[in-house]
Order: C-alpha cells, then structure tokens, then sequence
C-alpha cells in the first residue's frame, strides 16, 4: 500500500512546485504576463533601448522674432471737406507733391457769387461809416448812429470771411510734401467728405512698427538697436533700425505694448510691406539647454527622463526660451546630466533603461 502512495506524492510535489514558479513568472515584476509583459511567453521584458545626451553648459542669447509694418512718417487718404462737382485737378498718379500744393478745385460760382455781393455791401458800410465818423466830429451825428454803421461793417466783413472759408474748402491742397497715389476721381464727378480721391504719403523716412509682449518690453529702450529684414526682389534684406517710442500703455487684449523704430535706410523699401524684426536678449552664461524631443509636456507641466545607474527617473523642470532644436531648462537640471531624448514612449520611472551604441 505504501508503495503505491509514493508516486502520487511525488506527483503532487512536483505539480506545487510547478505552480510555485508559474505564480512567480506572473506575478513578479518583469513577469510574462504582469506589468510590462508581452502576454505570452515566461522570458523577462527587456529595457527599452534610447538615446542620451550629455548637458553641457554653454553660452546663450534669447530671440524673439516678430512680424511689423513698414510705415511714413506721414500718410494720409485725401478727403474734400464738402461736396462739390470736381472743376480741375491738379496732380499727376504717383507724383511728388509740395506742401500747400492745389490738388483738385471744386466749383465755387455760388460762393464767388455770394462773395461779390457782400464785398459790394462791405464796401457801403465802410464809406457810410466813414461818413458819419466826419460828421460826428462837428456834433452832426449821435454816437449811437455812429456805432451802428461801425458794427454793419464789421458784421459785413465778418461774412465775407466767412464765405471766403467756405471758397477754401472747395480747394484741396496738399498738407504736407510727399508722393500721390493713384487718383480716383475725374473732371466732372460729384465729390462729398466720404468721397476718396487719392492718398499723400511723405518720402525720406521710414518706420516699423511692431508689437512686443510685456515680458520682453523692459529688455527695450528708445535709442536701442533692431535687426530688420525685409523681402526685396534679391529675398529678404537685412536692415538696421533705431527705436525711436515706446508705446506707454499694455493692450489689455494682446498684452503687448506698441513699439516703433527708424530704418536708418529707406531704399527700395516702401511703406506697408511687411518686415521680421528680431529682438536679442541679454546673453546668458553656463545655460542648460536640453534637445526639444526630450521634453514631456502633461498636465502636471513639463517633465524629462533623466538616466542615473541604468535607470530613467523622472523630473520637472521650469522651462524658459525655446530655439527651434533646444529649450532652456531653468530649474530641475543640472550640468552633466543624462538626458534621455528617444523611446520616451517605452520609458517608465525608476525602470532599468539600456543605451543605443552608435
């Protein structure tokens, strides 16, 4: 009888033992099917394999780049002050024009005619106070009579000069030098103040006007230097400006703050193109710059892998400045460093990592 009970106890340890070592396969990190595990099979999962990179401190310079407009010191649209039925005009498409130059003449017969009425009363009331002003020296006349001619004349002469505005304002000038644009009116047409006839803008002088977030506003001052670069027909052309104001007040909107420079060279530039303007901020010494794969942005913020003892752990970093291949770390990082920068998709905290070999 005894003999026959040996098997069957050898059997059963050997099936506990069995399941001792299947329990430990699949339950014990790095087992077949537990975290991390393929599913299938009893072999370990293996590290993934990355990348590192080594931080080195180095110098660095944050830029910002920016899009402004080229604008004249001095463009404006021209308007007539009143309508009017265009009698002559007066400049030629995109040709230079003086200060005070006669543009375009609108038909005044009306007031011409109006005006020749009240210089002829004018001219009554000046002799008949003349007159009275000799009698008046002999007691011939009494003051109150005297007065009232003087008072009829200067209420002529104040008419006269008001139809005499009204003729001016049927006359557009040009208010400052500068070039014309194209005309868009003729001889003949009915013009009023909404009516646009062309556009004046001044020459020599050129600026930019740009906008710059807050945060970058105090790294500015008038008198500061900018690069510039604008597309011209050899592709974009790199020019020197000036700041010359800031605008005071942020945009509650943009938060942003106005800022215009000079182009100390306006040559084969005109206003309204569009221009890139490049800001450089103070170099900074022994910056810890990390490539951009490497970051990991989630909810809780930024973080990188960094390896120590063949395996990645994880840490948060403040970012500052990016470039288009690397972002300043603030905080979080220190030189010599190993940062991770592939197979980030695969890399768990505290998890044994391995090195690609190059």
């Amino acid at each position: 009888m005894k003999l026959r009970r040996t098997p069957i106890v050898i059997l059963i340890v050997v099936l506990a033992a069995a399941a001792a070592v299947q329990y430990r396969i699949t339950h014990e990190p790095g087992g077949a099917s537990g975290p991390g595990g393929p599913g299938g099979g009893g072999k370990l999962q293996a590290p993934p394999t990355v990348d590192v990179t080594v931080i080195v401190p180095t110098d660095f310079t944050d830029t910002l780049d920016l899009t402004g407009e080229v604008t004249a010191e001095d463009a404006i649209e021209l308007r007539p002050e009143v309508s009017g039925r265009v009698e002559k005009i007066l400049f030629s498409d995109g040709r230079d024009v003086s200060k005070g130059q006669l543009l375009v003449k609108l038909n005044d017969a009306d007031l011409q005619a109006r005006k020749a009425k009240i210089a002829s009363q004018l001219q009554l009331e000046r002799k008949r106070a003349e007159r009275l002003k000799k009698v008046r020296a002999v007691d011939g006349v009494s003051d109150e009579d005297y007065e009232s001619a003087v008072a009829a004349e200067a209420m002529r002469a104040s008419e006269l000069a008001e139809v005499q505005a009204q003729i001016d304002k049927t006359e557009l000038r040009a208010p400052f030098s500068g070039r014309m644009g194209l005309r868009t009116i003729s001889v003949g047409a009915v013009v009023g103040p909404s009516t646009l006839i062309s556009t004046l803008t001044s020459t020599g002088a050129l600026n930019i006007d740009f906008s710059v977030p807050e945060r970058y506003i105090n790294a500015l001052s008038v008198g500061g230097k900018l690069g510039v670069r604008i597309k011209s027909n050899a592709g974009m052309e790199k020019l020197p400006a000036t700041i010359t104001a800031i605008e005071p007040i942020v945009d509650p909107k943009t938060r942003t703050q106005r800022v215009r420079a000079r182009l100390q060279s306006s040559k084969g530039v005109s206003s309204g193109q569009f221009a890139e303007v490049t800001l450089f901020q103070q170099p900074m010494r022994n910056a810890l710059l990390v490539p951009t794969e490497a970051i990991v942005q989630d909810m809780r913020g930024a973080t990188v892998f960094r390896m120590r003892s063949g395996r990645a752990e994880r840490c948060d970093v403040q970012l500052g400045a990016r470039t288009p291949t690397r972002v300043l770390v603030l905080s979080g990082l220190q030189a010599g460093d190993s940062i991770i920068t592939s197979g980030l998709l695969f890399v768990k905290p505290n998890k044994p990592v391995k090195v690609a070999r190059r």
